[in-house]
């Protein structure tokens, strides 16, 4: 518990959500937990991050939950939307969130536990005017007493208000904000590349294109693909 009570007092030195970002998977590492996710809550049925959306999970899992529509049958946000105490995964399988879960989820899940995410505290995060924010902290395991469940809860909750903090004060347009593979797509189509020619030169689907271009235009805070381009471009991230 002494560490989630440093890395709360950490939070006021750090000057952009992604050393938050850094604190928080610091201190999950001692609970086996790898991977977070923080931020506002995505429409339903919408694989795509708000503009407010730090996380440290694996591309592979991005591209997957596109691929295979996960969006349709995610959970999480769902059972997030009706609960306001944090809950496991597990705890939402067996129907203690008050929720229930068909067979069509269980490809989701077999899916989230083959990339080590299997496990996973979801923190529900209800702010005023109707703001809806989630934190999920996932590993392939989790096994945490009551006190360090009670402990990550604070650490989300910190965490989520020092990330919207910094990125409602302009961090947000650093370059840790896009991810190395939608840089990757943004600087294809910089150098003229349809979304075809893009995906057979990265290996992936169309469509997974066109999710990582739209997930950049959301990040960047651009209206369209020829403004996220540019701002990119002011920003560094494309390179020569």
């Amino acid at each position: 518990m002494s560490e989630i009570l440093q890395a709360i007092e950490a939070f006021a030195r750090c000057r952009t959500p992604q050393e938050v970002g850094l604190v928080v998977r610091n201190v999950l590492s001692a609970y086996g937990l790898t991977t977070y996710a923080i931020g506002g809550m995505p429409p339903p049925s919408d694989p795509n991050p708000t503009p407010f959306t730090f996380h440290n999970w694996p591309a592979e899992w991005s591209e997957a939950y596109l691929r295979e529509g996960y969006g349709d049958v995610d959970p999480i946000p769902r059972a997030a939307m009706i609960s306001a105490m944090p809950f496991t995964m597990a705890e939402m399988q067996d129907g203690q969130v008050g929720l229930t879960i068909g067979p069509e989820s269980d490809a989701y899940f077999a899916a989230a536990r083959s990339l080590g995410r299997g496990a996973a505290l979801i923190v529900p995060i209800h702010g005023p005017f109707g703001y809806h924010g989630i934190a999920v902290f996932a590993g392939p395991t989790l096994s945490i007493s009551p006190a360090t469940r009670a402990g990550l809860h604070l650490l989300a909750i910190y965490a989520h208000n020092r990330m919207l903090e910094l990125y409602a004060g302009g961090s947000h347009t650093t370059e840790p904000q896009l991810t190395p593979r939608e840089i990757e797509v943004l600087r294809h189509a910089r150098n003229g590349l349809s979304d075809d020619a893009v995906a057979a030169q990265t290996g992936i689907t169309v469509r997974t294109v066109r999710f990582h271009f739209e997930n950049a235009r959301k990040r960047l805070g651009a209206k369209t693909r020829a403004e996220a381009l540019l701002l990119a471009a002011n920003h560094h991230l494309l390179g020569a």
